[in-house]
Parts: C-alpha cells; sequence; structure tokens
C-alpha cells in the first residue's frame, strides 16, 4: 500500500499497477477533497480505487467497474478495519437521492459518459445541489469546458492547481443524447454511453473477425465483450456453443445483455474483473484486451486476462486474442502456453492464437 500524505491514508490500485506508473489517487482527487465539504452527504462518480471515499465518511460511489468496487473494499478496509463498508452501487438507479446534498465527478475520458452523469444529476437532484468536477488539466479539451459553461445555469473555473483542473457548477441542462449503435454482418448493435467503440466496430475487433471461424464450439467465453459483437457473433455462427461474455464495466455488461436479447440470442452476460465471475472450465477465450484504464497506458489489464485464461482454459483449450502490434505481450503469452502462434499480422495488429496452456503450477 501507498501512503497518501495530505490525508495520512494507505491505498492500493487494483488491480496492482507499478508505483512509478500510477499511484491509487491523483492531484484532482486532492483538488476535490480540499474542495468538498466533508460533512455533506456525497455522490461520486469515477472514485476509481475509492480514494475519496476514504476521506469522506457520507460518500455514496457509483462504481460502475469492478476493479473499482474491489479497490474501494480493499482501501476502505485498509483504513477503517472496523467500519462495515456499504456496498458500492453500479448504477443510478440504486441511488437513493433525495438524501443526496453534494457531488463529485472525476472526468473521464469519454464526454458522452460525462454527459450521461450530468444528466443523471439533472434528473434526480435539486437545481441548488453543487457540482464539483475535476481532473488533469491535459487531458480536459477546451471543448468540454465549453460545453459545460454552456449547459449549466452556473459554472465556475477554479485556478489550475498541480496540473489539475476544478470546475464547480449548478443545475446541469445537458441536452437529450442521441442513441449510439451500428449494425454488422445482420446483428444490430446498441450501446449505453461510455461503452468503448459505441458507435462504430472497432478496428481491433474488425482484424479478429475473420478468425472467429477457428472457434469449434463447446464453452467460449468473449473476454472483456464490451458491446457484445465477438460472442453475439460466435453464438450466431456456433448455436450450439455455450457463450459467456463478461466485462469490468457494468454499462458494457448491461449493453451486452440489451443486445443479446435484441438479436434473440442466448448467452450468459456477467460483471466481472478479468475471468472473476467465470468459475467454468472453458474450451476458447476470445480476447480484444484494452490497454487503457482511463488516461494511463498500461499492460497489466491484458496480462492479467492472459494469466486468467492460462488458468480457466481446459488443457485442450486455446486463447485468440488481438493486440496492438506494439504491446510487449509475445513473451507472457509464450510463458503462459506451450505453443503461441501468430496467425496474421496487420501494420497495427498482431493475432495470436495460443494453446496448450501450461499447468499454472508448473515452472514458467
Amino acid at each position: 500500500m501507498i501512503h497518501w500524505p495530505l490525508t495520512d491514508r494507505w491505498l492500493q490500485c487494483y488491480p496492482d499497477v507499478p508505483e512509478h506508473i500510477s499511484l491509487p489517487w491523483d492531484a484532482a482527487d486532492e483538488y476535490l477533497y480540499q474542495t468538498a465539504d466533508p460533512t455533506l452527504t456525497t455522490l461520486a462518480f469515477n472514485d476509481r480505487h475509492g480514494a475519496l471515499a476514504c476521506v469522506i465518511p457520507q460518500l455514496i460511489s457509483i462504481c460502475d467497474s469492478a476493479s473499482a468496487i474491489k479497490a474501494r473494499e480493499l482501501n476502505l478496509k485498509a483504513n477503517y478495519p472496523d467500519r462495515e463498508a456499504n456496498e458500492a452501487p453500479v448504477s443510478a438507479d440504486q441511488v437513493d437521492f433525495t438524501s443526496i446534498q453534494q457531488v463529485l465527478i472525476k472526468i473521464p475520458k469519454n464526454l458522452d459518459l460525462l454527459k450521461s452523469w450530468l444528466s443523471t444529476c439533472q434528473k434526480n437532484l435539486p437545481d441548488t445541489v453543487p457540482i464539483y468536477l475535476a481532473g488533469m488539466a491535459k487531458h480536459i479539451p477546451v471543448p468540454w469546458l465549453n460545453f459545460l459553461e454552456k449547459n449549466s445555469r452556473e459554472y465556475l473555473q477554479h485556478r489550475i492547481v498541480k496540473k489539475a483542473r476544478l470546475i464547480s457548477l449548478r443545475a446541469p441542462t445537458i441536452p437529450a443524447q442521441a442513441e449510439h449503435g451500428y449494425s454488422h454482418q445482420g446483428l444490430t448493435l446498441k450501446a449505453l454511453p461510455g461503452v468503448f467503440s459505441a458507435n462504430k466496430l472497432d478496428i481491433g475487433s474488425r482484424a479478429l473477425l475473420p478468425h472467429l471461424s477457428l472457434i469449434d464450439g463447446g464453452t467460449v467465453c468473449d473476454l472483456g465483450c464490451g458491446n457484445g459483437l465477438l460472442g453475439l457473433l460466435i453464438k450466431s455462427q456456433k448455436p450450439e456453443s455455450s457463450l459467456i461474455l463478461t466485462d469490468d464495466s457494468y454499462i458494457a455488461v448491461t449493453t451486452a445483455r440489451h443486445n443479446a436479447k435484441r438479436n434473440q440470442l442466448e448467452i450468459d452476460v456477467r460483471h466481472g474483473n478479468s475471468l472473476e465471475s467465470v468459475n467454468e472450465a472453458l474450451d476458447w477465450v476470445v480476447c480484444n484486451p484494452p490497454y487503457h484504464d482511463g488516461h494511463k497506458e498500461l499492460t497489466n489489464i491484458a496480462m492479467a486476462m492472459f494469466r486468467d485464461s492460462q488458468r480457466q482454459l481446459k488443457p485442450t483449450g486455446k486463447l485468440l486474442v488481438v493486440a496492438n502490434r506494439h504491446l510487449p505481450y509475445q513473451a507472457e503469452l509464450k510463458r503462459l502456453f506451450q505453443s503461441v502462434g501468430i496467425i496474421e499480422q496487420t501494420p497495427k495488429f498482431t493475432i495470436s492464437l495460443c494453446s496448450q496452456p501450461k499447468p499454472c503450477n508448473s515452472p514458467q
């Protein structure tokens, strides 16, 4: 765990991230902490590692991310071992808004997601409730600031502190958002705000699509499923297969469930970090792993997915994965699998087929 000097709390990232790459808090967290009234009942969006939950006693965190829920639990337990931690809601419909007196938002990478959060406040809170937004200044485009100013009855930009920007506003007036989605190979795919590649097929999945025909049935997991496209295509092509879709994001999981129902495909969609929600022995894992956590470019998320796949696959199971060519994944895949073949390489992506997972207790 790492000491947060400003608050005298001990925090950790979950999943673990080397300290020189990322801390469980940043200057934007500190700005929110120093600005907010700690005596008020507070609603927080995007409290990624529970830093704010550890310093504001009456804080309700909406945690879309299964990893964020776990980080919050671990950090609250470390700092308040005798306190029973309340479960974090995963969506706004689980929140009693009548008690909320202020809102704290760590500004996300996705503007549509930010609009969605502000729209939630607009629909559920009185105009008098203050909303504080913070993020690192370099990650907040000027058009976003212009949008917030235009669509709030009260708006104030505060001075930049330690490269973090703070905005306070009241009474957001967010326009209704257009529905996100697209069609592909006979499937109709819609997406809630904030889901990755909501309006078009992402280029990594596009590179992987020609190789889905390798999957010959059995129990198949679409790991990091997003809107569910890969899993839905596999199920439509191999209807006898058993499909499990899982994602760290509750918004993505909800989207994938809606898309399965919309396309009349029977699949099992679960919310969890990597394969934490999957107990079944798997014949196939298909994966287009993320390499960002918010604004940070990281490899630890994908590496954890590969290790979990090794553990969860049957001895005859296989992992089909697409990744950007510049990412250093091949050595880790070869450490985990007896056979790692590159079945296609494009100027941007490498598609690998990994088989014969090594026993987890064997030397690697």
